[in-house]
């Protein structure tokens, strides 16, 4: 059996992948780790809130203890990484969580992942990392990185981190 750590599991995006995993694979656990801040909204996850293969756990990913609970408690074997501090008008306002959520989040889920030899660990980033894109041109992973807010600074560090 699978037992897949989903963070940021309650907000928009990283809610439709939930819902679709939990319905298309009850052979898995999928244990939501959500900080439930602005983004995160249990309704997003009412539709499988009762199935047996659905976890909801709240907590912060920068959270040392925490997360090494969540992996230790479920047995986490993979990591899809959602979660994320958002909005670019917001990171010029308050930067700190922005660097907090998205660069030492992401790294004490990668130190945690390393230390209980998980194999399968997929971040979800964004196009901002790239910065601006001129004409109907679009962005490839290849490209440099040109980030133009907090936010978009704090992802590709996160990216980094993920990389190394």
């Amino acid at each position: 059996m699978k037992n897949i750590l989903v963070t940021g599991g309650a907000g928009f995006i990283g809610s439709a992948f939930v819902r679709r995993m939990v319905s298309k694979h009850p052979e898995y656990t999928i244990v939501v780790f959500d900080k439930m801040t602005y983004a995160g909204n249990t309704d997003n996850l009412l539709p499988v809130s009762q199935s047996g293969n659905f976890r909801l756990v709240q907590c912060d990913i920068a959270d040392r203890e925490a997360v090494r609970s969540a992996f230790d408690s479920y047995g986490i074997d993979t990591v899809v990484n959602f979660a994320a501090e958002t909005h670019v008008d917001r990171s010029i306002l308050s930067p700190d969580a922005f660097i907090y959520s998205n660069v030492v989040g992401v790294h004490i889920l990668l130190e945690s992942a390393q230390k209980h030899g998980i194999e399968r660990f997929l971040h979800v980033s964004t196009d901002e990392v790239y910065g601006d894109i001129e004409g109907d041109h679009f962005s490839v992973e290849d490209d440099p990185f040109k980030p133009n807010s907090p936010y978009a600074a704090s992802k590709a560090g996160g990216d980094l981190m993920v990389r190394a």
